[in-house]
């Protein structure tokens, strides 16, 4: 940091890296932006490399290393990537950070704080990966965020950082002490400089209507509400009234198989059968539609997570080979199945992940391996014979990658 062009109360930055290397000296060319989507009042943009301030509007965009400040008087929303928003009220300034990606289409998403009042909405929601965390850095914390909600103020002086929960839960650290701690809704804390233990204290109706003076009162009460529908059902689990619930849906067929296997519906539930086995681990009733019974249709409606998806592709694929001096030719059939699932947060309304799984399994061309012949079979993975050929190998594959990532994503 380098004040030596900013005026009263102001800080101006000269990019030479940030809080153990985690801002870069070079911008990600990557093309991912930061929107000023609304603004009442004025803004200006410090961009990156530039000691220069320079007025900006509503729809701008913010890039790596940029720094965004709102005019006393003003309040302003940023947009990120991920779509968390943060609300600047007039008199704070925020430094951009647009990580490179970790993996195809991903960010790591961070802002620093220099100063002022910022209201952060973390839109992503439990990362699985301690990468893919979203940082908060402010001159004397760092707070890593996984999907919530919060008040940060920031004394221009010290850079003492005061922190409010509205929803979920953040882990708080001094940046010079290394005293650390996790901070949950509804409480507040104080990190000061040298700050030893971090004491928490509860978050007033005061600080809420303090909050709504210049955040709009539906989106606090909007997070209120997830902080308290998340609550009662923690308090369910913890006394053993609740066991959630997981519904897997029929499953959409987007490929060309048009056999008489009921592919759609007889899928999800091999799925939901090896769900089952987890079911230990888990703490998790599956249900699905082919095994469902009457007195799940009422569980339906209050089930936690929605698993769908559909079928892409499911099919025997026929393969040629030569040599190159033409003396040996192979043809072999190969049985290839994927599938893309989704799964869905039915409580907090959001979408935890989507990925693809996929099986495949190469055998001889020949009558066995052939539609004709396994086409007969039952669609049974408990049947040998079906388990044996190229696409009960396929679809076996298929199932277990698709529960490992379910496990991961529900309950690592």
């Amino acid at each position: 940091l380098d004040g030596a062009s900013a005026g009263p109360g102001e800080v101006s930055l000269l990019c030479m890296g940030c809080h153990d290397g985690v801002v870069a000296l070079d911008a990600y060319g990557g093309g991912a932006a930061v929107i000023l989507d609304s603004l009442s009042g004025k803004a200006e943009v410090q961009r990156a490399g530039s000691t220069q301030w320079t007025p900006i509007g509503t729809d701008e965009k913010l890039y790596n290393n940029d720094i965004v400040r709102i005019v006393k008087g003003g309040v302003g929303r940023l947009r990120w990537p991920d779509k968390s928003v943060a609300f600047m009220r007039g008199g704070s300034q925020i430094l951009v950070n647009l990580g490179p990606p970790q993996e195809k289409d991903k960010l790591r998403n961070y802002a620093t704080v220099f100063m002022g009042t910022v209201f952060f909405i973390i839109g992503k929601v439990l990362p699985r990966e301690p990468e893919e965390d979203i940082q908060i850095y402010t001159p004397t914390s760092v707070l890593t965020i996984r999907g919530t909600s919060f008040e940060i103020d920031v004394e221009p002086e010290t850079g003492t950082t005061g922190v409010k929960m509205v929803s979920g839960t953040i882990r708080v650290k001094c940046i010079e002490t290394n005293a650390a701690s996790f901070l949950g809704a509804p409480f507040k804390t104080i990190i000061r400089k040298k700050t030893d233990t971090i004491t928490t204290s509860v978050v007033l109706t005061a600080d809420l209507d303090s909050l709504r003076m210049w955040v709009p009162g539906k989106v606090i009460d909007a997070e209120l509400a997830t902080h308290l529908a998340q609550s009662k059902r923690d308090r369910y689990i913890i006394s053993g009234r609740m066991d959630e619930k997981c519904i897997i849906m029929p499953f959409s067929n987007k490929s060309k198989y048009e056999g008489a296997w009921d592919i759609e519906r007889r899928i999800p539930h091999m799925l939901g059968e090896r769900l089952r086995q987890a079911h230990k681990r888990l703490n998790l009733t599956v249900i699905d539609s082919l095994g469902m019974t009457p007195g799940d249709a009422a569980a339906r409606a209050k089930a936690r997570f929605v698993i769908s998806g559909t079928i892409d592709f499911f099919d025997i694929v026929n393969h040629a080979e030569i040599t190159v001096r033409a003396d040996e030719y192979h043809e072999r059939s190969i049985g290839r199945i994927s599938l893309e699932l989704r799964l869905f947060d039915a409580v907090n309304k959001t979408d935890l992940f989507e990925t693809t799984v996929s099986g495949e399994r190469t055998g001889k061309k020949n009558i066995d391996n052939s539609w004709n012949s396994i086409g007969k079979l039952p669609f049974d993975l408990k049947n040998d014979r079906f388990a044996a050929s190229i696409i009960g190998s396929a679809l076996d594959q298929a199932l277990d990658a698709a529960v490992e990532k379910l496990v991961n994503a529900l309950y690592e």
